[in-house]
C-alpha cells in the first residue's frame, strides 16, 4: 500500500505529522507531496518539514491508493486555494481510491462535492454549506472517504486509514504497539 499526503504551508503538526508515522508503523508507504513549487512546508507553529515530493512533479497517481488532506486553519485554505488540489482528488475519486480528510479538510472535499451521498464529520464550523450527512464523530469512514474532526482525533484517524487499507488485524497490531503493549 502507497499514499499521498499533501502538505500546505499552515498544516496542523500533529494531523500531518502523526497520521503519516501510524501508517508507516503498519508498513504503509506514505509519500508526503508539498503543493509548492518547493520541497520546504512551514507547519502551523513554525515546524519546517521537507516534504518528499512536490505534486507538481508526480504526474502518475496510479501507484498510489489513498491520498490524505490534513486540516490547520491556514493548511487547509492553502489546499482549498490550490489549483492542483482539486485535480488530484479527482483522480482518487474517479479511481475509486481512499480519500482522508481531517479538521478543516473535510470542507474542501465537501466544497467539491464529493461528501454529497456520504457520512462525513470535520472541525465545529467547517460544515457549514456542505451537502452531505455531517455526524460530528470522531472519525467518520463511508465508502472511500475517511474524515475525522479534529487533531485530537489524530491516531484514530490514521488507523482508520490502516483498518480500510489492510483490515481490522493490521489495526489491532498497530494499535497494540500504539498502546505499549506486545502481542501475544
Amino acid at each position: 500500500m502507497r499514499g499521498l499526503l499533501l502538505l500546505a504551508d499552515g498544516f496542523e503538526d500533529t494531523e500531518a505529522l502523526t497520521t503519516r508515522d501510524v501508517l508507516l508503523r503498519a508498513g504503509i508507504e506514505v509519500t508526503t507531496a508539498s503543493i509548492t513549487n518547493r520541497l520546504e512546508v512551514e507547519s502551523s507553529f513554525g515546524l519546517h518539514v521537507l516534504a518528499d515530493a512536490q505534486l507538481n512533479l508526480i504526474f502518475d497517481t496510479t501507484p498510489y491508493d489513498f491520498i490524505v488532506l490534513p486540516g490547520g486553519g491556514r493548511g487547509a485554505r492553502n489546499l482549498s486555494e490550490s489549483d492542483l488540489v482539486p485535480i488530484y482528488l479527482e483522480k482518487f475519486v474517479k479511481a475509486n481510491k481512499l480519500v482522508c480528510a481531517i479538521c478543516a479538510a473535510p470542507s474542501i472535499l465537501g466544497k467539491l462535492g464529493y461528501l454529497a451521498n456520504e457520512k462525513y464529520t470535520c472541525f465545529a464550523g467547517f460544515n457549514s454549506g456542505i451537502v452531505g450527512d455531517f455526524t460530528g464523530n470522531e472519525v467518520e469512514t463511508s465508502s472511500n472517504f475517511i474524515t475525522a474532526r479534529s487533531m485530537r482525533y489524530s491516531i484514530p484517524f490514521a488507523l482508520a486509514i490502516v483498518e480500510k487499507l489492510l483490515g481490522k488485524a493490521a489495526r489491532e497490531k498497530v494499535e497494540i504497539g500504539l498502546n505499549g503493549q506486545t502481542c501475544k
